[in-house]
C-alpha cells in the first residue's frame, strides 16, 4: 500500500469551521470525507452552525461527538478566543471560568485541545508583570484539568502580543504542566519580525497543533491583507521542513481570515496545496 506524504510524516489535515460557518456538524463530516481531511477545529463564539458554544448542553455535545465518531472523523481542537491579559482581575477570572467550561466540553467532544489566546499587552504596563498574571491564570487552568482528570489540554496560540516567542516561552517556563502546549500560528510571529526558524527553535518542543495561514502586503506595504495559501509572505516550505525535521505528529490546520469563501472550492484547493507542500519540501537529513 502506498504511503501518502502526510502519513509518512505523521501529519494530519484539518480546517477551522471559520472556513464554513454555515455547515452543521453533519455537513462538516461530509466535507471532511469528501475532501480528505482528518479533523476539524470547532470555533466557538462565532455563531457557527455546528452549534457548539459555551452554553451548549451536554446532550447536544454528545450527539455531535456521535456524529464524528460514527464517521471515524475527529474534532481536532475546540477553538476559543478567551484571553488572560486584561489588568482587570475580574475579567481574567471570567476568562478562566469560561476556559474551564471549554475544557469540560472538549472532554465530552473527545477533542484533545482547547485553543486560547494569551492576549494583548495593556498599554502602560510592564511586560514582566503581564506575563506573570497571564501565567497565573493558565496555571489555574492546568491545575483544574489535572484535578478533574480531563484528558484535553490547553494550547496557547502565537497571536496578539504573544506572537513573539519570547513571551510564549516565558509562559511555558512559569506554567510547568503536561496540560499546556502551544498552537503555532505560522503567520503572527512573522508580523513581529520573527522568522519561522527562530520561532520554532524557541517553541518547537511545546507545539501540538499548527495553524496554516498566509497573508500579503497591500501595494504600499503599510498593511497586510488576506490571501490564498502560498500567495503571501509566509514561507510554507520552510515551516513544513522544520516540522518534518522535528518529527512533528499532529495537525496542519487551515485557517483564513478571508470572508465569504465557498468551502466547496476552498477546501479541496487547500488540501491539494498541503499535499504539494509535503511532496516538494526538503527531506530531513
Amino acid at each position: 500500500m502506498s504511503t501518502t506524504p502526510a502519513a509518512k510524516y505523521n501529519f494530519k489535515y484539518a480546517f477551522t469551521s471559520s472556513i464554513c460557518p454555515e455547515w452543521t456538524a453533519a455537513a462538516l463530516v461530509d466535507g471532511m470525507q469528501t475532501y480528505k481531511f482528518d479533523g476539524v477545529e470547532l470555533v466557538m463564539g462565532q455563531g457557527h452552525l455546528h452549534g457548539v458554544d459555551l452554553d451548549t448542553d451536554v446532550e447536544f455535545l454528545t450527539e455531535v461527538r456521535k456524529t464524528f465518531d460514527e464517521a471515524d472523523m475527529a474534532v481536532a481542537t475546540l477553538g476559543t478566543t478567551f484571553s488572560f491579559s486584561s489588568p482587570d482581575i475580574t475579567e481574567r477570572e471570567k476568562s478562566v471560568a469560561n476556559a474551564k467550561q471549554a475544557l469540560r466540553m472538549a472532554e465530552t467532544l473527545g477533542a484533545p485541545y482547547v485553543r486560547v489566546v494569551a492576549g494583548e499587552m495593556p498599554p502602560g504596563l510592564e511586560a514582566t508583570g503581564v506575563v506573570d498574571y497571564v501565567s497565573e491564570a493558565l496555571s489555574d487552568l492546568t491545575e483544574f484539568a489535572e484535578e478533574e482528570k480531563i484528558r484535553s489540554m490547553i494550547l496557547v496560540e502565537t497571536a496578539g502580543s504573544f506572537s513573539h516567542s519570547k513571551y510564549i516561552t516565558e509562559v511555558m517556563a512559569q506554567v510547568y504542566s503536561e496540560k499546556i502546549g502551544v498552537l503555532w500560528n505560522v503567520l503572527h510571529p512573522m508580523r513581529v519580525l520573527e522568522q519561522p526558524e527562530r520561532t520554532f527553535d524557541a517553541i518547537g518542543e511545546y507545539v501540538r497543533h499548527v495553524h496554516v495561514i498566509d497573508a500579503a502586503f497591500n501595494e504600499d506595504r503599510t498593511k497586510i491583507q488576506p490571501c490564498e495559501l502560498g500567495e503571501g509572505f509566509v514561507p510554507m516550505n520552510r515551516v513544513v521542513d522544520l516540522l518534518k525535521a522535528a518529527a512533528y505528529r499532529g495537525y496542519l490546520s487551515i485557517e483564513t481570515v478571508q470572508k465569504d469563501l465557498d468551502p466547496d472550492e476552498t477546501l479541496p484547493q487547500y488540501a491539494e496545496y498541503l499535499k504539494g507542500l509535503l511532496s516538494t519540501s526538503t527531506e530531513p537529513a
